[in-house]
């Protein structure tokens, strides 16, 4: 193992994010999708993770200096990972095993951008990043952070881990229905909490795949986390920040070219203007990052900062109260853009 950015801190990135920095391999079928068969189509390859997709928004956005804490292989794929990160500005402190292949996330989308199969060979994140995370460096860079944001790619212990070196306010993202119960055991500490329908449904407990309702947020507020950011596809965005909750609409998406990185584009743009910034604000600036994301085949994309985002986020409609009818914009709910 060596490390990419070793020595003293000097001074900490102002944003620290401790989690996924890796490969997306994305399918897109080209007809209608024929389970348990070959399906032509055509296969991408770029570099994503939810974190350093996250951290590469708020980078453009904000201006602030950023830094990532995450773990990759001595490969190709990691030589481009780094690539990505340098060409982005964001300070690489991460731990590069080269003897251990780089994480990578593959899925299959069907001709509805829906993704039908999906395989994330994050092992490294598990073993690797979490001792990582027990070196000085590492502490002393969560601890000089203005703002420290990590994803339910590591464990309960290592999440724990960063919350213990953490001086200021933590930010989490859920990642997966499958991971985003590794946030329950610290929910009360972090300050926001970012997570699609999914997730939080996990999270509390129920099918995956029910609506997210007014009882959904009551029990999710009962785990501890205080102040939440829920995305749903098309759908409105649900937010619940202390003692009140709200949706904000999505506006009218046009059809989106690819939905991946969505997600992080709208925690990423939170996080660029939050807590300066009033959550219900920043989250309006979130949902225009993430219309713009699905615009581009690319997890995150490269001019954000010369977007309207702040044109967009104003033409919006009005939040509504958390009982307001959730109904989609458009029909095409399936694309699961946010």
């Amino acid at each position: 193992m060596r490390i990419r950015a070793g020595g003293a801190v000097s001074k900490a990135p102002a944003i620290v994010g401790i989690g996924g920095a890796h490969v997306d391999r994305i399918g897109h079928v080209s007809g209608p999708f024929r389970p348990g068969a070959s399906n032509p189509g055509a296969m991408v390859e770029r570099v994503g993770g939810c974190m350093a997709n996250m951290l590469r928004v708020a980078r453009a956005l904000s201006g602030d200096a950023v830094g990532l804490i995450s773990a990759r292989g001595g490969d190709m794929a990691g030589r481009a990972v780094a690539e990505a990160l340098d060409e982005a500005g964001i300070d690489d402190h991460s731990a590069v095993f080269l003897d251990r292949p780089t994480p990578t996330y593959t899925a299959i989308m069907d001709e509805t951008r829906e993704v039908r199969a999906a395989l994330a060979d994050m092992d490294l994140y598990e073993t690797g990043l979490a001792r990582h995370l027990g070196r000085a460096e590492p502490r002393a860079l969560i601890a000089g952070a203005a703002i420290v944001v990590v994803d339910a790619n590591l464990p309960p212990a290592a999440i724990g881990a960063v919350l213990y070196a953490a001086r200021s306010p933590v930010v989490a993202l859920a990642v997966s229905p499958a991971k985003a119960e590794r946030l329950a055991p610290h929910a009360a500490r972090f300050a926001v909490t970012f997570m699609n329908r999914r997730e939080c449904n996990a999270l509390i407990g129920r099918n995956t795949d029910a609506t997210l309702d007014p009882a959904a947020l009551t029990r999710l507020s009962a785990l501890g986390f205080a102040r939440a950011v829920i995305s749903d596809g098309d759908r409105a965005v649900t937010v619940r920040d202390g003692e009140t909750a709200f949706r904000q609409p999505v506006g009218t998406v046009a059809a989106p070219v690819d939905v991946t990185g969505a997600g992080d584009a709208l925690a990423g743009a939170v996080i660029a203007h939050w807590p300066t910034m009033a959550l219900g604000k920043a989250v309006r600036l979130g949902v225009a990052a993430a219309a713009a994301t699905i615009a581009v085949r690319d997890p995150f994309r490269a001019d954000i900062g010369a977007c309207d985002l702040a044109g967009v986020a104003a033409a919006l409609p009005a939040p509504a109260p958390l009982d307001a009818d959730p109904a989609p914009i458009g029909d095409d709910h399936a694309a699961d853009p946010l």
